[in-house]
C-alpha cells in the first residue's frame, strides 16, 4: 500500500486534476485506489459525483471540517492498494499530517505566470522544518503543469525549479503537462484524461504514473 500526497501552497495549480487523473490510470490498471479530498472546495468530490457508474472505480472520501485526516487514511489503507491525498491550497495542520503520512508528495508546478513560484518556496521551506522535526527525507517532486514549451515565461521557470531542487534536496519530474483544455474537458465530466479523446493527454498522464510508480517500491501491483 501506498500514500502519495498532491499538494501546493497556491490555489488553481491543477493539483484536484493531477490527483484524478493519476487515480483513474491506476484504476484502469485493476489497481485498488481511493482519493482523500482534503480541500474544502471539495472539487474532486464534485468531480466524483458526475463520474459514470459503469467506468474504471475511483472511490473518493471528503475530510470533513475538524476531520481526523491521518484517522481516515489509515482506515482506508486496509482496503485499497493506493490512496491520492488531495490537499488544500494553504499551510494548514492537515498539510503537515498529510505529508508525514504519505511515500511521497507530488507539488504541482504551473508555469503560467503569478506567484505560484513564490508559494512554491514557501512550501519547500516548510518542508524543511517537517523533514527535521520528524527526521525523516519525506521525498517529493515537482510536476510541471500547463507547460508550453515556446514561452519564455514557462522556460523561466524551469530555471528557477532547477534552483530548487538543489536547494531544497527535491527532484523534478521528467514527464511535463501541457496547457491543453482536454483535462479541463475531461473533469467536468467525471472523467480522466485516459477516458477522453486527446492522444498527447492520454500521454503525458501515462508516462507521468509511469514515472511515480518507479517512485513506489513498496506499491505492489
Amino acid at each position: 500500500m501506498a500514500v502519495v500526497t498532491v499538494i501546493s501552497f497556491k490555489g488553481g495549480v491543477g493539483k484536484s486534476i493531477i490527483s484524478q487523473n493519476l487515480a483513474v490510470y491506476f484504476a484502469h490498471k485493476n489497481v485498488e485506489v481511493c482519493v482523500v479530498d482534503a480541500d474544502p472546495n471539495k472539487s474532486t468530490t464534485m468531480w466524483h459525483s458526475y463520474r459514470p457508474d459503469d467506468l474504471s472505480p475511483v472511490d473518493v472520501y471528503h475530510v470533513p471540517k475538524n476531520g481526523d485526516l491521518l484517522k481516515i487514511v489509515n482506515s482506508l489503507s486496509k482496503k485499497y492498494e493506493l490512496i491520492f491525498i488531495d490537499c488544500p491550497p494553504a499551510l494548514e495542520m492537515v498539510t503537515s499530517k498529510a505529508v508525514a503520512k504519505s511515500d511521497l508528495s507530488i507539488i504541482p508546478v504551473a508555469t503560467t505566470g503569478g506567484n505560484d513560484i513564490w508559494a512554491t518556496k514557501e512550501f519547500l521551506e516548510h518542508l524543511e522544518i517537517l523533514r527535521g522535526r520528524l527526521d525523516a527525507p519525506i521525498p517529493a517532486y515537482f510536476v510541471v503543469n500547463r507547460f508550453e514549451a515556446n514561452v519564455r515565461l514557462h522556460q523561466a521557470y524551469l530555471e528557477i525549479l532547477g534552483e530548487y531542487e538543489s536547494n531544497y534536496t527535491i527532484k523534478l519530474l521528467k514527464t511535463y503537462l501541457a496547457k491543453r483544455t482536454a483535462y479541463g474537458e475531461a473533469n467536468t465530466q467525471g472523467l480522466g484524461v485516459l477516458e477522453w479523446d486527446n492522444k498527447k493527454a492520454k500521454q503525458e498522464i501515462k508516462l507521468l504514473a509511469a514515472e511515480i510508480e518507479t517512485l513506489l517500491p513498496n506499491f505492489i501491483k
